[in-house]
Parts: C-alpha cells; sequence; structure tokens
C-alpha cells in the first residue's frame, strides 16, 4: 500500500488564491503539478501547512515578484472539519513504488499528473508533497482531489480570506522572494 498521511480533522490549511475567485478551487486543466488529468472531471485545489509554503507555491521560483501581483492574491486560513487521507510522496515508503526526491521538483508535469490520477483512482484524498522553491525540502503543500471547478458551498470548510500580510512577505523573503512595486 503507497504510504499515506492523515490530515487530521482541526489541521489548519493555508492557500493563496487570486481574491476575485473563490478559495475552494479544483483545477482540472493539465497546467499544474498533481492535477489528476487522467480522472476526467476532477481537479486539484492547492494549499500548504503554512501561509508563506503556498505563497512560495504561487511563484514557483520567481525571485522579484511585483506587488501588484501579490495584492489581487488572498491568503485562505481554513481548519479541516474532517480526516484526509492523503497520498504521502515524501514518505520513505514512496520509494518502493519508484517515487524519489525528484517528484517533488519536477517540471514534467505530465509524469506527476499521471501520479495524481493513481491516487485519485486509489481513493486519496489528495496528495501530500513538499514545496520545491523550499531549498531544505521542509516546506509542505497540498494537492486535494474534487470535481473540477468551484466546490459547492458546504462540500468543504469555511475559511477565512484575507490580504496577505505583512509578516508572511517577510517570512518568504528569507526564502529569497522579493515583492517590489514594479519600476
Amino acid at each position: 500500500m503507497f504510504p499515506e498521511h492523515v490530515a487530521a480533522a482541526g489541521t489548519v490549511m493555508h492557500r493563496i488564491h487570486r481574491a476575485a475567485l473563490g478559495a475552494w478551487w479544483f483545477d482540472g486543466s493539465e497546467t499544474w503539478r498533481f492535477n489528476p488529468t487522467g480522472t476526467p472531471g476532477i481537479g486539484s485545489c492547492y494549499l500548504a501547512e503554512t501561509a508563506v509554503a503556498g505563497l512560495l507555491e504561487v511563484f514557483k521560483g520567481v525571485r522579484v515578484v511585483d506587488d501588484a501581483d501579490v495584492r489581487i492574491r488572498a491568503h485562505f486560513a481554513v481548519t479541516l472539519d474532517r480526516p484526509l487521507r492523503l497520498a504521502d510522496v515524501g514518505a520513505s515508503g514512496a520509494n518502493g513504488f519508484g517515487v524519489n526526491g525528484e517528484i517533488h521538483s519536477t517540471t514534467d508535469y505530465a509524469l506527476t499528473q499521471r501520479w495524481a490520477s493513481a491516487f485519485a483512482l486509489a481513493g486519496f484524498a489528495g496528495v501530500r508533497y513538499l514545496v520545491r522553491s523550499g531549498p531544505g525540502m521542509k516546506l509542505v503543500a497540498y494537492a486535494l482531489f474534487d470535481h473540477a471547478g468551484e466546490a459547492p458551498s458546504g462540500r468543504w470548510p469555511e475559511g477565512v480570506d484575507r490580504p496577505i500580510g505583512d509578516e508572511v512577505l517577510r517570512e518568504a523573503e528569507r526564502f529569497g522572494l522579493i515583492v517590489r512595486p514594479a519600476p
């Protein structure tokens, strides 16, 4: 059995998303790393253990970001209302299935999407993985699975949307992400 991580009810997750869109958006396109493209109608919503991990995932290795690109986004914090069984691609046992550290940093999204599809078909609620923009590979993120598009009200817990705070931006600077006004 593939290694799993159970995100317990009461676990807090963070999402950095475009403020004009709902926080619970499940993308079913071929655009993002762990979208289960081999399972039609299923998408992924990306969250993280911390707000800074979510911010780093949004800007994926970009060093300087226009503050206007940050201001159009919101920081969504949510507390899980039920446990979620997640495929843990960072667990040592994943190696026995052919998964190694490359899964956290590869740009071969067709490969990671095939893994996500296999996890969705195996009944996992999502994937727990490491954020590639954190050089120490210690920041954790999640790709949760559900029907593609905006989740209907009540399917996922209510959270709190707010502007991305200065403390998150200061912490992001420790990882080399600098937010400045465009010249």
